[in-house]
């Protein structure tokens, strides 16, 4: 069986000299391929130098995550067009996105942090429709209908986008598959308490279905507190089989299909 991880930050492992390491194990375990996430400007050349070493085996996403906006980075978003001219150039943009999960309790400071963070999420849109081959990459946390919002706002393609780490309704994906997104899915299906996210997955279905570890978090059980890695996947994968009740094998086959025509990889 082979295995794509669509969604994994792999810059820790960078600074700690181990990604060779972790990429091997990954192979090792049957993931052929990883799509590896940034979430800030100091990210983008280690994932660009990491998607060249490892060509083939390694993709990469461009983006500045809600929970990373620096005063300066709207400057960095000027250089978004330098990277998809590279020889290895990001497959999407992400990880974007709104996260209101430790929003402050006094309302001005909420409005203020949700503003800031719109104004950036929007800005990252607008540039999404000059690369439209790149796929986007949304980080919802408590926002999906805000989020929802400002990619309708600005006139992205919903085919285009993935909300990754889905952890909201599923009615509100419901509404994002109607409109032509999709959801990945992360290690937390194999927590009891996750029978929401579970009830959203078979929601969705087995034809938008993908796949993510978001290591170094969330590893799946019986691995959970521990550091995750992409080597990992095959247990997601094994658990999202038996929810849906079909063999590891035609479960694997179809999300790996679903995400190499997803990113183009």
């Amino acid at each position: 069986m082979k295995f794509i991880d669509t969604h994994a930050h792999l810059d820790g492992f960078g600074r700690r000299g181990g990604l060779a390491e972790i990429v091997g194990r990954a192979m090792d375990a049957g993931v052929e391929k990883i799509v590896a996430c940034s979430t800030n400007p100091d990210e983008w050349l280690f994932y660009e130098s990491a998607a060249r070493e490892f060509a083939g085996s390694v993709f990469w996403q461009i983006g500045i995550h809600p929970g990373d906006i620096s005063e300066n980075c709207e400057i960095a978003l000027d250089s978004l067009g330098a990277f998809f001219a590279s020889d290895f150039p990001p497959v999407a943009i992400g990880e974007i996105g709104l996260d209101y999960f430790r929003a402050p309790s006094d309302p001005a400071e909420f409005e203020a942090m949700r503003d800031r963070q719109i104004k950036i999420f929007s800005r990252q849109l607008e540039l999404s429709n000059s690369f439209e081959s790149a796929k986007i990459c949304v980080h919802a946390r408590d926002s999906v209908g805000d989020c929802v919002e400002q990619i309708a706002a600005a006139g992205v393609d919903f085919s285009r986008v993935v909300f990754h780490c889905y952890a909201g309704t599923a009615e509100e994906l419901a509404e994002i598959n109607a409109l032509g997104a999709r959801a990945s899915f992360t290690g937390i299906i194999t927590y009891k308490s996750a029978g929401e996210m579970r009830r959203a997955m078979l929601a969705q279905g087995l034809g938008r279905l993908m796949l993510e570890t978001d290591c170094p978090y969330l590893a799946p059980a019986p691995l959970r507190g521990n550091v995750n890695e992409p080597a990992n996947i095959p247990l997601i994968a094994r658990a999202a089989a038996e929810i849906f009740g079909v063999s590891e094998e035609y479960l694997a086959d179809a999300v790996r299909e679903n995400s190499r025509g997803f990113f183009g990889i």
